[in-house]
């Protein structure tokens, strides 16, 4: 058996005995990881929400403890070099990361300027950088954005321009935290292609963490299965045959019917909890909407899907009152309490514990705190930080304090993201309690196959825009040929 001398000198990246514990956790994130992989692989770390996925690549690429503050033990080496506590700057050139909140990685107020500032501190000539720049905006579908303001980006289009400021540094190995959680079904296949040229076409390492892997398969990609910190399992999968025999599913899992939500017949009378007439929105000269007209009843989920980019996030703003329509009227129930929950979770966490979150929305008798939290599969979690949560748990943290004081109009914003199986049944249960007791749930997803199981009508902000019953809007999109947009697309094409 080689020394650990000996496997440092090896080409490749080599993880030996990793463990990374935060503050106040009871359990470590990573508990003795030990993992080589070697330079040109397709790697793919998946497993459940929390399971150290994010941990595991915030640490290669020098976050923890830099950044997250953490107790480290063992290490780890990139062709030989110790990547165990040195500056994220000086690992970026040779081991690029985009995060899991692309929000978090946006350091300028435009876009080309965002793709070009890592170029730039390399020093390299103002041709090469613009050239670098011109070439991943391309790659990621977001050349026309070029001269955007990046605080006018929806969700997914801060997705792309992060992977494309990391694709422009030229690293050989490139780690990438969900990249396609914020995307559309278009956008996601393009990415996921993307990916797959970086290694046949430019020979670099890349590691996905992903929990949608149906469209990896085509990639022939290494398997590494987390659980509580450890590796339990890794295989190389080239059918869908292999993810079913590691546990793993192509796809998001078919909730059985009962499951689907209440219909408003369910509710006598059924009066509007909010109605929009005739809107119209933009910024500046862009417009979202013109005239945009739906009304949401008691016991009804209405999904939202379409392009990035297209209004879903502005629309969940205007029906809060965070946003005013610049025409037609947002009429809201007088007295109906509302919740909300955003599309980045950072956006509404506020305090230093999840004890103290919570006690924003009136949470503080102890033993309501334990049933939420174990409810949210966040048991021993009241005194850790929500920032050294993973972005699955922090989505579990703000869906459960939005439900905590039992809304009737319900906006979430992809409350999918960053989850397991077990835990997209959570989200879905609570869905399911909210309508039985009369609260309407107005749903953005990108996730198709659980839009199709859970609502009662679809919303497509496209063009051109289609709403009705899940049925009628996805054989319209099928007959534009708008198929991604479409149950069961993943799983027949890939």
């Amino acid at each position: 058996m080689s020394s650990a001398r000996d496997r440092t000198n090896r080409g490749g990246l080599r993880i030996e005995n990793l463990s990374v514990r935060y503050p106040r956790r009871e359990t470590p994130a990573l508990n003795g990881v030990d993992e080589w992989i070697e330079p040109g692989e397709f790697v793919v770390l998946a497993g459940p929400s929390g399971c150290g996925k994010s941990t595991l690549c915030r640490t290669l690429a020098g976050f923890v403890p830099d950044v997250i503050p953490a107790e480290i033990g063992g290490d780890a080496w990139l062709d030989g070099q110790t990547l165990i506590g040195h500056d994220p700057a000086k690992i970026a050139p040779v081991l690029g990361y985009v995060q899991q909140d692309p929000d978090a990685q946006i350091c300028t107020l435009n876009v080309w300027q965002e793709v070009a500032f890592g170029p730039e501190n390399l020093c390299l000539p103002a041709e090469e950088v613009a050239a670098r720049v011109h070439a991943a905006l391309s790659e990621v579908g977001i050349l026309d954005l070029q001269e955007r303001s990046t605080t006018t980006l929806s969700g997914g289009e801060m997705q792309r321009l992060a992977i494309a400021a990391v694709l422009a540094m030229g690293s050989a190995w490139v780690f990438l935290d969900e990249p396609t959680a914020n995307l559309d079904p278009d956008g996601a296949e393009m990415i996921f292609r993307v990916l797959g040229q970086l290694r046949r076409r430019e020979g670099r390492t890349v590691a996905v963490v992903e929990h949608r892997l149906a469209p990896l398969v085509p990639y022939a990609p290494r398997v590494i299965v987390l659980d509580h910190g450890r590796v339990v399992d890794r295989r190389r999968i080239r059918s869908h045959y292999d993810l079913a025999e590691m546990r793993l599913r192509a796809g998001w899992p078919q909730p059985p019917r009962d499951v689907r939500t209440c219909r408003a017949a369910d509710h006598p009378g059924n009066p509007s909890l909010v109605e929009l007439a005739d809107v119209g929105f933009g910024y500046g000269d862009r417009k979202v909407f013109r005239h945009l007209s739906l009304t949401i009843g008691r016991g009804q989920v209405l999904a939202v899907i379409g392009p990035n980019g297209c209004g879903k996030t502005t629309l969940l703003r205007l029906i809060a009152g965070l946003e005013a329509p610049e025409s037609g009227r947002i009429t809201r129930t007088a007295g109906v309490h509302l919740g909300f929950v955003a599309q980045h979770p950072h956006h509404q966490i506020f305090e230093q514990t999840l004890r103290r979150e919570y006690a924003i929305d009136g949470v503080r008798d102890p033993s309501r705190l334990k049933q939420l939290l174990s409810e949210a599969r966040l048991s021993g979690l009241a005194d850790a930080s929500p920032l050294s949560l993973s972005m699955g748990e922090q989505r579990r943290l703000t869906v459960s304090t939005a439900l905590s004081r039992t809304p009737e109009l319900l906006l979430l914003d992809e409350p999918f993201i960053g989850q397991d199986r077990a835990n997209v049944i959570w989200v879905l249960s609570q869905i399911r309690e909210a309508t039985e007791r009369g609260a309407g749930v107005i749903l953005v997803s990108h996730d198709v196959e659980l839009v199709a199981s859970i609502s009662d009508s679809i919303l497509y902000l496209g063009d051109p825009v289609q709403i009705g019953s899940p049925d009628v809007v996805f054989e319209a999109l099928a007959e534009q040929g708008k198929h991604a947009y479409t149950p069961g697309y993943w799983e027949d094409h890939h």
